[in-house]
């Protein structure tokens, strides 16, 4: 992927000429009548704005050239219009998008003019309103003031995510990598759970009074089976009883179903399961480790208890004793399910963190308390609500769901089958639950008082936890590291293939060597270098990072921007100015080696940084290519180390050629 951009960026520098071109032609038929359809112009456009924000591209050639495709293709499709008017429902490509044609001609009638101005902004008619505009009369010189306005004001729109992102991986490349691919991938999950969540929603919402008669029907018509199906449908039926049965057979078919694919204590994961948890592992940055404890938060004991308890008593206080019933029992069949199923299969955790001998695996219990309590507890907030805005509680509680989950898989203490395992249990507990609710409770809840007491007692119990037991979940998930004995002789004579030569972001990005080895005590070596003009650098806070937007700044007012190598900070950060309004900065990592199981050892480089500025507003301090002469720079100033306090120390030190 890096050789790829690396090509793209070479051929856009080499052919700016064509590069407008194509930023033309593909701006006018994203805004051309049904080719606009089909022409992924969002995608590319977001492409231009990275090239944009990587230099290869410059800002307002590309904005013009973008302006004028897209008022020639809203004024080709508008002259099409006015030319053919009905006739074009009969020409192809028209005649095979009626309804798109139909929908434009919704949206004019309703907007009129400034349908053309709002029109540009809206996927599913963007390419059919001018054509609309012009099969329906509007006059040139207006449809002409309203394309060139709404074209200005599209063109810096639709490339600002593409800019701001380009950015974001120029600084990405500083930092973390894992970084920036893990957040893509997490709103592209979340993304997904919203689109599906809604859209599930909307077709299977007007067909569940069909499905409650089949199952009242069927119930009749097997009365062994009656039971449950009138617990479920029936509002005159106990539901007690029935509801008891279902949780029992879910049990039952969840842990045959375990056992069916083969997930047996002492048994091996491979295929997806060992794909997805190396996958993520390879992604681990700190940043990232920080953001994935406060998602799985979400699910903790100390959260999801209060939650429970909260609004158990909130229902109790309010006199819905029948819907606080319903709400124990989702609780309940949580707190039931995961030790049983837990200690009955007792499937074996990933090896990534420490973790207890009687510490299993499916199913995961954030996973399910998540699915079953944030989705029951939308059950009760959608039912008092119109269809128009049902959706909404539903999708929240999807994108809390899949936030925990991905949680439980980044941090490596559950398997992807584990995680869909619970899902799938959880929601058909959460299907089965509502269903009997919306059947056999009489009054819906208060869904604003039960909105508000929820945020409030979930924003509450979520920063108790933060604050009180923060750190000691970071060194929970903290993944096992194993040091392993290095010969000092192999070591010193170079025999050390094991040992990394760049640093580790991402595989096959070898652009930040590693050519420096320390053995022994880093603090002794900072005190060392801090004699020859050295200084310890504070660790990267939050706020440093608004410098960053001032780019008026000079590189020594600057933050050092922390840099990854395999999951983890540098242990130590020494930074030198020089004249000329320059730096050197030292890092070093912990290798995974002792030398003769009793001298650390260290790798790390020292780079030079200059001064970068993106899109005008955004200045960081970024790491230049030529190491090696800032390492003869370093060199210079160990020569001038005392070499009785080398000896007396035991510490070795080695400077490698670039490989």
């Amino acid at each position: 992927m890096t050789e790829l951009l690396q090509q793209i960026l070479a051929w856009v520098s080499l052919h700016p000429g064509w590069s407008y071109s194509v930023i033309f032609l593909v701006a006018m038929a994203e805004s051309l009548a049904i080719v606009g359809l089909i022409v992924p112009g969002v995608v590319i456009m977001f492409g231009i704005g990275a090239l944009i924000a990587s230099g290869a591209i410059a800002f307002w050639p590309a904005m013009g050239w973008a302006v004028v495709g897209a008022v020639a293709g809203d004024g080709l499709s508008f002259w099409l219009g006015r030319h053919y008017q009905e006739r074009l429902s009969a020409i192809w490509p028209f005649s095979r998008y009626p309804e798109s044609i139909h929908q434009g001609k919704r949206f004019f009638e309703k907007y009129g003019g400034k349908s053309v101005a709002l029109g540009r902004f809206f996927g599913p008619i963007r390419a059919v309103i001018p054509l609309v505009a012009g099969m329906m009369g509007m006059t040139p010189l207006r449809f002409l003031f309203a394309n060139v306005l709404s074209a200005l004001a599209w063109a810096p729109l639709y490339l600002l995510p593409g800019m701001v992102f380009g950015a974001s991986m120029e600084l990405a490349s500083e930092v973390a990598m894992r970084l920036v691919i893990l957040l893509l991938l997490l709103l592209l999950i979340l993304w997904l759970a919203y689109h599906i969540t809604r859209g599930l929603f909307r077709r299977l919402h007007p067909h569940t009074s069909q499905w409650v008669q089949w199952l009242l029907n069927w119930g009749k018509a097997h009365p062994i089976m009656g039971e449950i199906a009138n617990a479920l449908a029936d509002p005159n039926h106990p539901e007690t009883r029935g509801l008891s049965i279902l949780a029992t057979l879910l049990l039952i078919t969840s842990g045959l179903f375990i056992l069916l694919l083969g997930l047996v204590p002492n048994g091996t994961h491979q295929g997806i399961d060992m794909t997805v948890l190396q996958a993520l592992q390879s992604l681990r940055s700190p940043w990232a480790d920080q953001l994935m404890v406060y998602f799985t938060r979400l699910a903790d004991i100390g959260v999801i208890y209060p939650l429970t308890a909260g609004v158990l008593l909130l229902l109790l206080a309010t006199g819905q004793r029948r819907t606080a019933g319903y709400w124990f029992a989702a609780g309940l069949f949580c707190l039931i399910a995961s030790p049983l199923l837990k200690f009955g299969l007792q499937i074996a955790r990933p090896e990534i963190v420490h973790h207890s001998t009687y510490s299993f695996s499916f199913p995961s219990g954030h996973t399910l308390w998540a699915t079953v309590l944030y989705g029951f507890l939308s059950v009760l907030i959608a039912r008092p609500l119109s269809d128009r805005w049902r959706w909404l509680p539903y999708t929240l509680a999807g994108l809390v769901i899949m936030a925990v989950a991905l949680s439980r898989l980044y941090l490596g203490v559950h398997w992807l089958s584990d995680v869909a395992g619970s899902i799938t249990l959880g929601l058909a507990w959460v299907s089965l639950l509502g269903l009997a609710y919306h059947r056999h409770a009489a009054q819906a809840a208060n869904w604003r008082s039960l909105s508000l007491a929820s945020i409030i007692i979930l924003s509450i119990a979520f920063s108790v936890e933060s604050s009180l037991h923060h750190q000691d979940k970071m060194a929970e998930y903290e993944p096992i590291h194993t040091v392993m004995p290095l010969a000092a002789s192999a070591w010193w004579q170079g025999d050390t293939k094991e040992v990394p030569t760049y640093r580790g972001d991402l595989r096959d990005r070898e652009d930040h060597p590693l050519n420096l080895q320390f053995a022994g005590s880093i603090h002794w070596l900072e005190a060392q270098l801090m004699n020859s003009g050295w200084q310890r650098k504070a660790a990267f806070f939050w706020t440093d990072g608004l410098r960053l937007l001032s780019p008026s700044q000079s590189l020594q007012e600057l933050p050092i921007l922390p840099q990854v190598h395999e999951g983890r900070y540098e242990a130590l950060l020494l930074v030198k100015h020089l004249a000329d309004d320059r730096r050197l900065v030292l890092r070093l990592w912990e290798s995974g080696f002792q030398l003769d199981s009793k001298r650390p050892l260290w790798i790390g480089n020292v780079s030079e940084q200059q001064q970068q500025r993106l899109l005008g507003t955004l200045t960081f301090a970024e790491t230049g290519p030529a190491f090696g002469q800032a390492l003869g720079l370093l060199g210079e100033d160990l020569k001038q180390l005392d070499s009785n306090q080398w000896q007396k120390s035991g510490s070795l030190i080695q400077i490698r050629e670039q490989p």
